[in-house]
Order: C-alpha cells, then sequence, then structure tokens
C-alpha cells in the first residue's frame, strides 16, 4: 500500500458496543472525506471482544489494523506501541467512543500543512460541547484553566486527546504519564521544545455507548502532579 498522508492512532479497552459501528460512523466517513489515511487501533487487552469487532467492521478495507496487547495496557502504553507503526507524516490521537468527529481529521491535516505546524489541536473550548455530562465539562474546563496558567495561555484544550503531530516531532517526546493526562503532558513538552502549535475549532460530544475509562479521582491527582513538577524539555 502507498503511504498515507496521515495514521490516525485509537487506543481502545472494551469499546465492542462503538466499534461494531465502526463501518458506519468511522470508516465510511473517512472514505468519503478522501482522505488517504491509516487507521490503528491499540487495543489495551480488552475481554468483551473489541478487536474482533472492528476486524469484523473493517473487513475489506486493509488500511485499518488491529494491535492487540498481551495482557492489561495503558493509555499510554496503547499510544506509544501504535506509533511505530505509523507509515504517515502526521499522527492524529482519536478516541474510540468518536466523541470527536473523523470528519475532523482532514481539518486538522490541512492547518499543519498550512501552517508548517508540528501539532494541531481540535478545541472544543474555540468550538463546542455536545451532550457532555455538567460535571465531566467542569472538570476538563477545570483542568484545562490550570494547564494554561502553569504551561502557556497559547493553547485553550490541553487535556482532549484529539490532536495531530508531525510523525518526527512526536518521536521526540517521551511518554511518562501512564492516564488520561498524558495529553497535557505531550503538549506542555511540545510547547516547551519550541514546537509550532496551532489550534482549530471542533465539537465534543458525551459518549453515547459502553462505559467511560476515566478515572477522576486518578486524573486530578496526576493533573496535580503535573503542575508541580512541570514537563523536562529533553527527549
Amino acid at each position: 500500500m502507498p503511504a498515507p498522508e496521515v495514521s490516525i492512532v485509537i487506543p481502545c479497552l472494551n469499546e465492542a458496543a462503538n466499534a461494531t459501528g465502526f463501518g458506519e460512523t468511522l470508516f465510511g466517513p473517512l472514505e468519503r472525506a478522501g482522505l488517504a489515511c491509516e487507521v490503528i487501533f491499540s487495543d489495551g487487552g480488552s475481554a468483551d471482544g473489541t478487536p474482533e469487532a472492528i476486524e469484523a467492521a473493517a473487513a475489506g478495507r486493509p488500511w485499518v489494523r488491529v494491535l492487540r496487547a498481551g495482557g492489561k495496557a495503558s493509555f499510554a502504553q496503547s499510544l506509544a506501541k501504535a506509533l511505530p507503526e505509523c507509515r504517515a507524516d502526521y499522527v492524529v490521537f482519536l478516541e474510540a467512543d468518536l466523541s470527536f468527529s473523523p470528519l475532523d481529521v482532514p481539518r486538522l491535516l490541512a492547518a499543519a500543512r498550512a501552517g508548517g505546524c508540528d501539532c494541531v489541536c481540535g478545541s472544543p473550548f474555540l468550538g463546542a460541547f455536545d451532550g457532555l455530562p455538567l460535571p465531566r465539562r467542569l472538570l476538563t474546563g477545570g483542568a484545562n484553566l490550570l494547564l494554561r496558567a502553569r504551561f502557556g495561555p497559547s493553547v485553550t484544550s490541553y487535556t482532549q486527546i484529539f490532536k495531530l503531530y508531525r510523525t518526527a516531532a512526536l518521536r521526540r517526546l517521551r511518554f511518562e504519564n501512564e492516564g488520561f493526562m498524558l495529553d497535557a503532558e505531550l503538549l506542555a513538552k511540545a510547547l516547551a521544545l519550541g514546537f509550532k502549535v496551532a489550534e482549530i475549532p471542533v465539537t465534543m460530544k458525551g459518549r453515547g455507548l459502553g462505559r467511560s475509562k476515566l478515572n477522576t479521582a486518578a486524573e486530578i491527582w496526576s493533573c496535580l502532579k503535573l503542575l508541580a513538577k512541570g514537563v523536562k524539555t529533553t527527549a
């Protein structure tokens, strides 16, 4: 297969309820958008048949792959495992519950190319939140206010996964945080290293199917540690 324009990496854990519909909700929209991409699912040790459901939905689409974990894998481990497999010059992280639209991936890519960016963030703070529960909205809003104060106000969306990175730039960043706060850590490191970062407005939707893997107490503690320690500018 020819090299794709962008590699879409999707960490997943027990997402069979969403995976069964990926033919219509994910793969079909990407095909209609005419985006030359590869989609790499990195499973974290699902027990509900998620990998099999993805493979069934992706039948006949060789640009979709599933990486299976030998056991339980953290969010960070799932992303790190997929990165060496990416063949494109750009990598996009996307959630398996499709809280961000796959149709916004071409917009991230276009913004990166137009601005010569190392990273482009999809920001619901510049766009909209749709159906996100109020407690989650307050949590993400508060966390991003603190992160902006600590690492710079030029970016509004630190904690959201929906970001595009230049692959070579992303491979310079060391993955340290094991939880979802890794999204903020990587962006803070990118800013500290002087990477060119931009944002575009997007909509973030509340989860429709399946259960969230967010451990609120653990993520609050992780955020506080990141704020206190800061980030190293070495790879």
